[in-house]
């Protein structure tokens, strides 16, 4: 190669690097606000119930693990396509393509609520059938009851915000994040302990205010889409969509196997709120309040797992395989900057951190000594996590499931029953045995994309 071409490669290699890095960012932070924002909810639930009453906490927390955020994560999973071909029809200029994937996933939105909600009135025997006592089997499943009122109004904002990542507009979805936290605190104020004249509800107080706020974020950002002139003209909202169920079955497809891949890491996660159940009340509240305390680097994460997908899944429609990498690398590596930073950060200062949502003495004394294994744990976590999108930006179906599924439910869960229960290591076991599988996921990952950019066949599929 000759002094000129190599100057000509280095040129581009540092002007689409610097492009990469510069949308991700643009891309990423609203996506990563939004994605705080919501985990933001559940850190005022937690905070304001773990303040209440610890019990509460608990029931609260088993609701959420081992219920509530399967449905959801399921339901979310099998919207996965919603983003990555909405950036497929922007790498091709077709904006009509773009609003006609947004417009045919409401009907679907709706049928998967459905079944999610039906799959949520058994709760109480679904708790029961996994070892937890008839008192919490029956507070925890009355919870999830009314917090499945809720997931449609989640699922439907979740279908909207992702058209609205999918078209650069991320924004939007942070700015109604804003407005739903404030309704969140104020209702939760006023229903768990009972101010401005509402009963004292406890938990079942911020089960209610979930809800609410659900639809509340539901009916603002489908009013943004629908009435907005930039959006519902230029994309052709209100236009009837004339599309057959099998036209766009490759959208479903990677749907479901996100949904599964999904599935399989929360069924892990409620699995550890099941044995953290087991080990008592104060180890399941415990349980609750670690996943708050390292939950926003992993809502970062998935907020640049999600510019990642939109910047590889656009290189991938151009079929540019060169930059198709870039954006992959790229995306890796600020996750790994980001939340490597914050893990340092939550380490540095872990009692101030876990005060902001108990202070009951038992579980900040049972967190502290986990808190560097769950730390670094975290970082993988999410590396993982980046790095199944960066998959599904190559409209990668069911690899990065299978990959994932390996991880969390042959690898993980044993892991965690043998260090907490036959080695004795109690909460730290669950802690050890979630850094294994998120690591083991990461490589398998990362291994498969290493794999595919070796591929001469890649950017043909």
């Amino acid at each position: 190669m000759s002094s000129a071409e190599n100057k000509i490669n280095l040129a581009w290699l540092r002007e689409r690097l610097k492009r990469h890095f510069s949308e991700l960012l643009r891309l990423a932070v609203p996506a990563i606000m939004t994605r705080i924002g919501l985990f933001g909810l559940a850190m005022v639930d937690i905070a304001m119930v773990g303040h209440y009453a610890t019990q509460h906490l608990a029931w609260l927390n088993l609701a959420n693990q081992s219920v509530i955020m399967f449905t959801l994560v399921v339901g979310m999973g099998l919207l996965a396509g919603v983003t990555v071909y909405t950036a497929n029809a922007i790498g091709m200029d077709d904006y009509h393509g773009a609003g006609k994937v947004w417009k045919r996933n409401l009907s679907f939105t709706l049928l998967i609520s459905l079944f999610l909600v039906a799959a949520c009135l058994p709760a109480p025997l679904w708790l029961e059938l996994l070892g937890q006592s008839q008192t919490d089997s029956e507070t925890s499943g009355f919870l999830v009851r009314i917090l499945a009122i809720g997931l449609p109004g989640h699922l439907l904002f979740f279908c909207c915000t992702s058209f609205l990542e999918g078209i650069k507009r991320a924004e939007v979805g942070f700015y109604m994040m804003i407005a739903a936290n404030i309704v969140n605190v104020v209702f939760n104020y006023a229903l768990i302990f009972g101010h401005f004249g509402f009963p004292e509800l406890g938990a079942e107080g911020s089960a209610w205010a979930s809800t609410i706020v659900r639809w509340f974020m539901a009916a603002s950002v489908f009013g943004y889409i629908w009435f907005m002139p930039s959006i519902k003209d230029k994309y052709q909202i209100r236009e009837k969509v004339t599309q057959k169920w099998a036209e766009w079955s490759d959208q479903r497809q990677m749907g479901y196997a996100s949904a599964v891949s999904l599935a399989a890491e929360v069924l892990a996660f409620s699995a550890l709120a099941v044995f953290a159940g087991w080990l008592g009340t104060v180890p399941l509240a415990a349980h609750g309040v670690i996943y708050q305390v390292i939950g926003i680097p992993l809502m970062i994460a998935i907020g640049i797992g999600v510019a990642t997908t939109v910047r590889v899944g656009i290189a991938f429609s151009r079929k540019d395989k060169a930059d198709t990498v870039l954006a992959s690398i790229s995306g890796i590596i600020l996750n790994f900057i980001v939340c490597g930073t914050f893990s340092a950060a939550i380490y540095a200062f872990p009692a101030p951190l876990l005060g902001i949502f108990t202070n009951d003495i038992r579980i900040i004394e049972l967190l502290i000594p986990v808190i560097f294994v769950a730390t670094f744990g975290m970082i993988f976590d999410a590396a993982q996590m980046v790095a199944a999108m960066m998959l599904r930006g190559f409209k990668e179906t069911w690899w990065p499931t299978y990959l994932q599924s390996f991880s969390f439910i042959a690898v993980m869960l044993p892991a965690c029953y043998i260090f907490t229960f036959p080695l004795e290591m109690g909460f730290k076991g669950l802690m050890v045995g979630t850094f294994v599988g998120v690591v083991v996921s990461w490589i398998l990952q990362i291994a498969r994309f290493v794999y595919l950019v070796r591929q001469p066949a890649t950017m043909q599929s």
